[in-house]
Formats: C-alpha cells, sequence, structure tokens
C-alpha cells in the first residue's frame, strides 16, 4: 500500500498543500512550527478518521476557512482509490473515488496506519489507560470492528456506573448491565490477548534490531484479560469477580472490576519497565511495540503505512542507523517528520521522497545521492 500523494487545503495551518509521496519513504524536514507533522496528522485521518492531537473538529479547520478537505491518491492491492475527506464545523463528509460514503466500513478496508509520536513514551511511563489505548488502537488496525466492540463496552459501563451513582440501585437493572458487560467484556479481553500473543515475538526481535544485544523485553496483560483466550472461561471468570466486588461496587458507587481496568506489563531485564526504563530506553520500547504492530500486519498480509513524527528526537546516532535499517526492511511505505534528514544517517534504498515544509508549503528537493559503492547521503540543498 503506497499513499503516492497528499492534498490538504484550509487544514491547520495551510491553505493549501500538496504532497508528491510516490515513494516509499517520505521525509519530510523543516523547522519547527512549520507544518510537519499537520501534514502527517492528515495522512493519521486519513487512515483512522481521527486526529492524534485534537479532539475539536473546529481547530481542524484553517482559522477564517470554512472547511477543511484532506485528499488522498492511494495505490493498493485494488489498484489506485482516491479518499476525500471534509469537515466543516458541524458536519463532516467522506467519499471514495468521488462517491458519497455512509458506512465506515469501505473507508477503512482502503487505508490502515501505524503511528509513533514522541507522547507515545506514556504507553511505558504513563497510566494503565495509555497501554489499553495502544492495545486497543492495535486491534483496530487489525480489525476495525474492534473499535465498535470498544465503544460498547464503554457505554454499557458508563450506564452501569450512572445507575451506582443512585446509590439505592435496582438490583434487577445492576444484574441486566453486568450480563451485558460480561458478554461484551469477555470479547474485549479475549481479542486484547489475541493481539499481545500477535505482537509477542516481533516486539522482542525490532527491540533487539534497535538497541542491539541485550536481554529481550517481555509483554504481559494483567487483569479479566489475563492469559484470556477462550470467551466462555472469561466471561466466567468477569462474572465471579463482579459477584465478589458488588458489595464495594455499591458502596463506592463506582464499577471496580473489568477489562477497563486491565494493564499492559512490559519487563525490561526483569523489572517493570514504567519504573526503572530512562527515556531513552521508554523510547526504544515504544518504537519496538510500534514495529511490532507492522510486522503483525505483515504476518497477516496487510500493509500498513508507518507514520514517525518527530523521529530525531532522543535516540543516540547508534540507535537511529540501526532504526533506519530497520525501516529498510518493512514492506510497506514509511513516513517521518524531522527537522534534519541528515540526522538520520544513511537512508535506505534510492526509493525515498525529500519533502521540505515552510510555512505550511511542501516542496519535493532533490533525491538523495549514494555515492559509487557508498552509503545513500543526503545533500542539504538551499531549498
Amino acid at each position: 500500500m503506497r499513499l503516492r500523494g497528499l492534498t490538504v487545503t484550509d487544514w491547520r495551518n495551510a491553505a493549501r498543500a500538496e504532497v508528491d509521496a510516490d515513494a516509499r519513504l517520505v521525509v519530510l524536514h523543516g523547522e519547527n512550527a512549520q507544518g510537519k507533522t499537520n501534514l502527517l496528522e492528515a495522512v493519521w485521518l486519513l487512515a483512522t478518521l481521527r486526529s492524534f492531537r485534537e479532539g475539536r473538529a473546529s481547530r481542524l479547520i484553517r482559522e477564517g476557512a470554512a472547511e477543511a478537505r484532506i485528499t488522498g491518491e492511494l495505490l493498493g492491492q485494488d489498484g489506485p482509490r482516491r479518499l476525500e475527506w471534509r469537515r466543516q464545523p458541524d458536519s463532516r463528509e467522506l467519499r471514495i473515488d468521488g462517491q458519497l460514503i455512509h458506512q465506515l466500513g469501505p473507508w477503512f478496508a482502503q487505508l490502515r496506519a501505524v503511528l509513533f509520536c514522541p507522547e507515545h513514551t506514556q504507553i511505558v511511563r504513563g497510566d494503565p489507560e495509555a497501554r489499553r489505548a495502544f492495545l486497543d488502537r492495535a486491534a483496530f488496525t487489525a480489525r476495525p470492528a474492534h473499535l465498535e466492540l470498544v465503544t460498547d463496552y464503554g457505554r454499557v459501563l458508563k450506564q452501569k456506573a450512572a445507575l451506582l451513582r443512585e446509590r439505592r440501585a435496582d438490583p434487577d437493572q445492576l444484574a441486566t448491565w453486568d450480563a451485558e458487560l460480561v458478554r461484551l467484556g469477555a470479547k474485549l479481553a479475549v481479542r486484547r490477548q489475541q493481539v499481545l500473543d500477535e505482537l509477542e515475538g516481533p516486539f522482542a526481535e525490532a527491540h533487539g534490531a534497535i538497541v542491539g544485544a541485550g536481554p529481550a523485553p517481555r509483554l504481559e496483560l494483567r487483569g479479566v484479560g489475563a492469559a484470556a483466550r477462550d470467551e466462555a472461561e472469561v466471561a466466567g471468570r468477569f462474572a465471579e469477580l463482579l459477584a465478589r466486588a458488588a458489595p464495594e461496587e455499591r458502596r463506592r458507587a463506582q464499577p471496580l472490576c473489568g477489562p477497563h481496568r486491565d494493564d499492559l506489563l512490559l519487563h525490561l531485564e526483569g523489572r517493570d519497565a514504567r519504573r526503572f526504563a530512562s527515556q531513552g530506553q521508554a523510547r526504544a520500547l515504544v518504537l519496538a511495540l510500534k514495529l511490532a504492530e507492522v510486522e503483525a500486519a505483515r504476518r497477516r498480509g496487510q500493509r500498513p503505512l508507518f507514520l514517525l513524527d518527530d523521529l530525531t528526537s532522543e535516540l543516540d546516532r547508534g540507535r537511529m542507523e540501526r532504526l533506519v535499517r530497520r525501516l529498510d526492511t518493512l514492506p510497506g511505505q514509511v513516513w517521518i517528520t524531522t527537522t534534519d534528514p541528515a540526522w538520520l544517517g544513511p537512508l535506505p534504498g534510492e526509493d525515498t521522497a525529500l519533502v521540505r515544509v515552510s510555512g505550511g508549503v511542501a516542496t519535493r528537493g532533490p533525491a538523495p545521492s549514494r555515492p559509487s559503492g557508498g552509503p545513500l547521503v543526503y545533500e542539504p540543498t538551499s531549498a
């Protein structure tokens, strides 16, 4: 899968920008606050219909404009496709090859992506919510219908929480919501464990490729979904937990057990990475998790885009060069933002697009050059 062209209109800080992206590696470079991440965000939005930085739709539209528009020209297994997303403050419009669509399934079938950005170190260092969100996002990349399951479980959980806050909740109503939580929660827990099973081997391999020799990290899901591979078994376990927790839930007026409290543990050298990993180690762990997502997708026969924002921060030269070599082995297209392409080191192959971004305007520059018999290098220009 390749995104050959990207056009944004009245998107963020850009009145209009076009990116010629017909290459396996696309490097968006330029000074800070010029719009590099805005363009990467536009690619992510095409794949997921969500921004990774902004939850308010009105702020995606350039100030003073009536609507924002993003168009992507794809080349996938089914041939060329044109995706068009339009956003007004109170409405959204989606078109595939000019045809208006109302169901999200056909849209998500066109383009998938895996994203890394600096804030994702919270997967290692942050609260369990960040790690659950990572697992659910990885599950969505594998099977977009997972989003509906997460939404349904969250809706039922809110209904139960509201009932518990009434203090004198009807036991029969609580039992009804608990039964629905058990049904949905068992499915959610099993799917998360399935994703973890898919990621574990590729995660250890990718981490070794980035950091070099050393002990392999380990992943573990803790909670209702721990080692959960059978829905009936998990449902029984969850129902027992709910029965034991019922008095305390009523006393505290909140739900106390379920997949919404599960946690993903990352072990590094036998210790909890959340407590002991350095910033550089945390960055390497998250990059390895994201690379594992891409590899798991490859094994399923998929080729998602891999998007990396601000790649050159907080990685030393050795890890950076090992990472770039790893990117060269990926089957799908890779997009990177950086202030200086030279810091990436030798770039993988000649199928590389260098795009300078300044003031929201994107300009494709000369391809990197390869000295005879030597590594591929980037030669800065005044462009």
